[in-house]
């Protein structure tokens, strides 16, 4: 192509330099052929180029589409990142009305190193509490914490099956994002293997909670598998779990006595949990349009088998509608109720009814796309917690200004 435009270009130069020149019939022929000489030479060194680059792809062939290349050959590298301002107000049974001001802030690099090896670090906003990145804006204008948030390889082994270590994103599905058994800001530390094609999927991992003996090491395994299947014009997921975290004997993980609504045994040397939890878990997902617009209806269901009473838990709801694309909408309901002993509760949703388990009650959610990367959104809590016996009321107000880049 270089040579071609560059051949060009002397043709061009030699017109306008002879064009003022060129006033008999003598001078045009000979320009005449010049020009028919240059013409053939062009044509010999295209059918040579044509040739190196054939000779080029045979030695060196192109790099498939999936992998990107930046100059020099070095892996790609891509950024994602989204700052969220919230507002929050609280109303809650025997304490006095809150209102706040927070902030979360997250960016994360993918580097390819292969065609089948990723390799991701993530950092966000927060503090130690595993469940949230979110930072109480205050303190005179204080610097808030950065911590290592994602940190983790994703190897796709073949087209169906993909491996990842390290502390790595949540795999397990989780029907309209539900928080039943994981909060969307957890990310567990481990190994994760998966599988998917167009009708299962597959998940099994090994996440440590405590990965050092000295410390009274402690773990939680877990299988999940799902089917995805056409009904009519709708679309049906469906699927179930097995989720075993063995943290019996443990003391709370995050220091003091807060078992996040889960019971415990104490005496004279502390407070430990008093079982593990065998947490066998089930959803079934449909996905359709109602009114031209986007409609999930949903059911997820939980029972941890190592009891036989306070361990069950359940969620359903709906969502129609999506806030995407600039001006379009989603509204949301849900309904949860999660008995004291139904899942581990260190890891469930943060929000509802203040965290933890023991709890139960409506989750109203609306969102409002300005454009493409930046929502409004709104979520409302209606729920009851009963942390030692005593039903209190439990309403919270959520105004989020998100913007993803």
């Amino acid at each position: 192509m270089k040579i071609w435009l560059g051949s060009t270009l002397m043709v061009l130069s030699i017109l306008v330099s002879t064009a003022s020149f060129a006033s008999d019939s003598g001078e045009l022929a000979a320009i005449k052929r010049d020009l028919a000489r240059l013409m053939a030479r062009i044509e010999v060194l295209e059918q040579d180029n044509q040739s190196l680059r054939g000779a080029q792809a045979q030695v060196s062939p192109a790099q498939p589409s999936s992998v990107k290349k930046a100059s020099g050959g070095w892996p790609m590298l891509a950024w994602r990142g989204d700052v969220r301002y919230r507002y929050e107000s609280f109303e809650i049974d025997q304490k006095d009305d809150r209102e706040r001001n927070r902030l979360r802030a997250r960016v994360a690099l993918k580097a390819t190193v292969s065609e089948t090896v990723d390799v991701v670090v993530g950092l966000a906003s927060g503090s130690d509490d595993p469940v949230s990145t979110n930072q109480t804006l205050g303190s005179a204008g204080t610097t808030k914490g950065l911590g290592l948030d994602q940190a983790y390889f994703s190897w796709q082994v073949n087209e169906s099956i993909n491996l990842k270590a390290g502390k790595i994103k949540n795999v397990w599905f989780k029907p309209v994002k539900s928080e039943l058994l994981w909060d969307g800001d957890y990310n567990p530390e481990g190994v994760a293997l998966s599988y998917a094609n167009q009708s299962f999927f597959g998940h099994a991992a090994v996440n440590w909670l405590e990965s050092d003996t000295k410390r009274d090491q402690a773990f939680a395994a877990g299988v999940q598998a799902g089917w995805r299947t056409s009904l009519g014009d709708y679309d049906l997921t469906a699927g179930a779990g097995y989720h075993d975290v063995g943290v019996a004997g443990h003391e709370a993980f995050l220091g003091g006595d807060d078992f996040f609504g889960n019971q415990s045994l104490c005496q004279e040397a502390g407070c430990v949990y008093g079982q593990d939890y065998e947490q066998v878990q089930f959803f079934a997902m449909l996905d359709g349009r109602w009114l031209e617009q986007p409609l999930t209806v949903y059911l997820e269901g939980v029972e941890n088998l190592a009891l036989d009473a306070q361990n069950r838990g359940w969620s359903a709801g709906f969502k129609i509608g999506k806030a995407s694309k600039p001006r379009t909408w989603e509204l949301g309901y849900q309904y949860e109720n999660l008995e004291a002993d139904a899942v581990f509760g260190l890891t469930t949703g943060s929000d509802f009814g203040g965290g933890g388990t023991n709890i139960k009650g409506h989750i109203l959610k609306g969102g409002w796309a300005v454009t493409k990367a930046w929502k409004l959104s709104l979520t409302y809590f209606n729920n009851e917690t009963d942390p030692d016996g005593a039903q209190r009321g439990y309403q919270r107000l959520q105004l989020d200004s998100q913007i993803k880049f």
